[in-house]
């Protein structure tokens, strides 16, 4: 994996070069686009005036904050720059401000995760730093910029690689106090019991026991599809009528075209020196 950025972990008098990557496969992720069941296009948003009913073009488009009910505060491009220079650009750091204990952070905070691997000159202070975190199950709380953004972030050791939690700022969190719970407390005999029903039902947690039910359920979805609907291009004068396709034929007709006869695959050695 590329790193998407490239800086120091720092704490004491510790320098420790590191790439920052994304920890999620976005690819994995299901989702869908929204079309016009009638020609199978695409549905795009545009941008209107809910006063006016007229479409908006983007220089005449502000931000705003609403400080009550229908009242806006405009705010310009050029404040939101004061207000990024106010707060700082950053270097290219990951601070460690302090470490605390992994069981203290309350895992609603976590928003974003990435992993932290070390760079040229960096491996042996990442893995000192790495199993010293392991064994006293401490996390490093960091300070970092992403984007020209201030981020706090929980640095957590793994068994191969550190990963860095973005967390959300606190005031995000809602107070649980607010919450209609029960005050009743429970017998001592029956927390007893309870306890005797987890240790029963404790083991080794390994996360490929859960797949992503949904997903698998819409790929055999998928795969029994045999038609697929072609959007048509974007309109360059006449419009183009969608048609759908049988793959399977469509390939017939593929080879058919070509003679008979399959162009012999190219190496990825040629691809890349075509790219």
């Amino acid at each position: 994996m590329r790193a998407i950025w490239s800086g120091h972990i720092t704490f004491g008098l510790i320098s420790i070069p590191v790439g920052l990557h994304a920890a999620v496969e976005s690819s994995e992720h299901v989702s869908f686009r929204l079309l016009h069941k009638k020609d199978m296009a695409p549905i795009r948003y545009k941008k209107f005036c809910s006063k006016e009913d007229v479409e908006v073009p983007n220089d005449e488009i502000v931000k705003g904050y609403e400080v009550s009910k229908g009242r806006y505060a405009a705010i310009e491009k050029e404040e939101l720059e004061e207000v990024r220079k106010e707060v700082g650009e950053g270097g290219r750091s990951i601070d460690v401000l302090q470490f605390v204990d992994f069981a203290s952070i309350n895992p609603l905070s976590f928003d974003n995760p990435y992993y932290v691997t070390p760079q040229k000159g960096g491996e042996r202070a990442y893995s000192v730093l790495r199993d010293a975190l392991a064994e006293t199950r401490r996390v490093g709380i960091a300070k970092f910029f992403l984007r020209t953004k201030p981020l706090l972030a929980a640095l957590i050791p793994g068994q191969r690689a550190l990963a860095l939690e973005v967390l959300r700022p606190y005031e995000e969190i809602r107070d649980p106090s607010k919450l209609d719970v029960p005050s009743t407390s429970a017998k001592p005999a029956e927390v007893k019991m309870a306890e005797t029903l987890i240790d029963q039902m404790s083991e080794e947690w390994d996360p490929t026991h859960y797949p992503n039910e949904y997903r698998k359920a819409l790929q055999k979805l998928l795969a029994s599809k045999r038609k697929f609907a072609v959007a048509p291009e974007a309109p360059r004068g006449k419009k183009k009528e969608a048609e759908v396709v049988d793959l399977m034929e469509a390939l017939r007709r593929s080879i058919g075209e070509k003679g008979g006869r399959a162009k012999p695959k190219r190496s990825a050695t040629a691809r890349r020196g075509a790219a």
